[in-house]
């Protein structure tokens, strides 16, 4: 079970153009336990692209706490409304070097909802003490139509997306690396620093991703590798 600190504040913080994440500091009383949990059941992690990484389901009954922190606390700054309010979560760990990464994990993104009355949430808690490892970066579409055809073809033809890419963007001529500052599809906006136990919630529609300038200290080992709680919200809008 997560158990969320009564006395954790959230504070805010502006991305630009009116946009805005929230940041809480000490969010969990059982931080350092998650941890040992998540090194224990290393074995049943299992691989998924996105994050470039592995990750483990999180059950629903572990999560009462977050989606009552969800719903009490962070809903107040976010148009959503606190009925009717999903929540999913997984344990994370980015491992994969740049030079293997997939065009698209090269590139931001955003998470939206398919229904046009929800809205889509994302968030995350950082599980790792080295701040070296990468906090979240948010970005403004400079080129938003090509992110959106590279997306359709690559529910089609994964290949064709990627020759759509290398052709439209500058960035894929250039060696492979994570995403960590402006280019030719997006420009950087903020950055949030990773703290140990450190939770950040924003509107998934705004294009975001890890922001891991230094991908050498990435490792398998999930007591010093870029571990997180990776969790999305799906509300009704107000």
């Amino acid at each position: 079970m997560l158990r969320i600190n009564p006395n954790a504040e959230v504070q805010l913080r502006e991305i630009a153009d009116g946009q805005y994440c929230a940041i809480v500091d000490d969010v969990l009383e059982n931080a350092e336990s998650l941890v040992e949990f998540a090194v224990r059941q290393a074995h049943r992690f299992e691989w998924w692209s996105v994050p470039p990484g592995p990750r483990l389901i999180a059950p629903d009954n572990a999560l009462q706490d977050l989606k009552r922190l969800v719903r009490s606390k962070l809903s107040r700054h976010f148009p959503i409304l606190r009925t009717g309010l999903s929540l999913r979560a997984c344990l994370a760990n980015v491992t994969v070097p740049p030079e293997q990464l997939s065009h698209l994990q090269r590139l931001c993104h955003v998470d939206e909802s398919e229904k046009p009355n929800m809205r889509y949430f994302a968030g995350l808690i950082y599980l790792f003490r080295n701040p070296d490892l990468g906090g979240t970066a948010f970005y403004r579409w400079k080129k938003p139509e090509v992110m959106a055809r590279a997306e359709q073809l690559h529910e089609i033809d994964p290949a064709a997306c990627e020759r759509y890419l290398e052709t439209s963007l500058e960035i894929f001529r250039k060696p492979p690396q994570y995403m960590t500052e402006s280019n030719d599809l997006a420009e950087l906006l903020s950055v949030v620093p990773a703290r140990f136990n450190r939770l950040v919630f924003y509107d998934g529609s705004s294009p975001h991703t890890g922001h891991i300038t230094h991908p050498e200290l990435l490792s398998d080992d999930l007591s010093r590798g870029r571990l997180t709680l990776n969790f999305f919200t799906t509300a009704l809008a107000r």
